[in-house]
């Protein structure tokens, strides 16, 4: 009779994998003799080698246990197997792809395609690291909020990419960044929360309202979720670009009527995290 060791070696599996078929079912657990070993015999011997057998192929415990216990095809079993495995390549293939894309045209797996593409566009452009990192944290929430924006949003970034207004885009971003180091009360955060306004009204702003005014009847998302989002957002930045947040959302509450709810939302929220 043999000890778990020696039925491990003999098997071609291990002490530990024994345990597990033990905890599992798969294998029955011999009483302890009398001087308090567990001996293992020829049936126990050939289950386990048919186990790790068929474990080997790949197959699970649970199909594993299936024909041991109730014998059936193994054909059928070793076929659904082929089956997975091959979708499991093409999961692989598609993965190993898309990961050469990347290599070839670096482009952040973060963003959904259509973005990440501008986004890498406007890095190659010359656009401050720091304002194209806080621009795509933004745009991740705007999405999640309301995902309908983003057709208008896309084609807006690809236009900046493409045309006069990536000059103007970037060097409102500069201004943004610069803001951190100054003071909320400083008269450059009022003139930049005014020519963001003019910005996102003249660029996005009709899209943004047309999209929001024809959805806004079937939002089923419960109220105060998007300014609990947006306030969560809008709690880490500093308290300047805070500022021109609010000073943007006010402006804006009263140029673009199907959306004003949010940009009315944003000017009260930021009144209660501005210092």
């Amino acid at each position: 009779m043999l000890t778990i060791g020696e039925l491990a070696r003999r098997a071609g599996t291990t002490v530990r994998a024994v345990r597990h078929y033990h905890a599992t079912g798969l294998l029955a657990e011999p009483p302890r003799d009398h001087s308090g070993y567990r001996r293992y015999g020829a049936h126990a011997l050939v289950r386990l080698i048919r186990i790790r057998r068929l474990r080997d192929v790949g197959l699970p415990l649970e199909r594993v246990r299936e024909l041991l216990d109730e014998p059936g095809s193994l054909d059928e079993a070793l076929a659904a197997l082929d089956a997975e495995l091959a979708d499991r390549q093409r999961d692989i293939a598609e993965r190993r792809r898309r990961l050469a894309e990347l290599r070839r045209r670096p482009t952040d797996p973060e963003l959904p395609p259509g973005f990440a593409e501008v986004f890498g566009r406007l890095a190659a452009l010359g656009v401050d690291q720091d304002h194209l990192r806080q621009e795509k944290e933004t745009l991740l929430l705007a999405l999640a909020i309301d995902e309908q924006v983003g057709a208008a949003l896309l084609d807006w970034y690809r236009q900046v990419a493409d045309g006069p207004m990536l000059a103007v885009s970037a060097e409102l971003g500069r201004r943004m960044v610069e803001l951190a180091r100054r003071h909320p009360d400083d008269p450059e955060v009022r003139r930049l929360g005014a020519d963001f306004a003019d910005f996102v009204h003249d660029q996005l702003g009709e899209e943004i309202d047309q999209v929001r005014a024809e959805n806004r009847a079937g939002d089923d998302a419960p109220p105060g979720v998007e300014t609990a989002l947006l306030t969560d957002w809008i709690s880490g930045l500093n308290p300047s670009q805070r500022r021109v947040l609010a000073i943007t959302g006010e402006l804006l509450s009263a140029r673009l009527p199907g959306s004003a709810d949010i940009w009315r939302d944003l000017n009260h929220l930021m009144s209660d995290l501005l210092p």
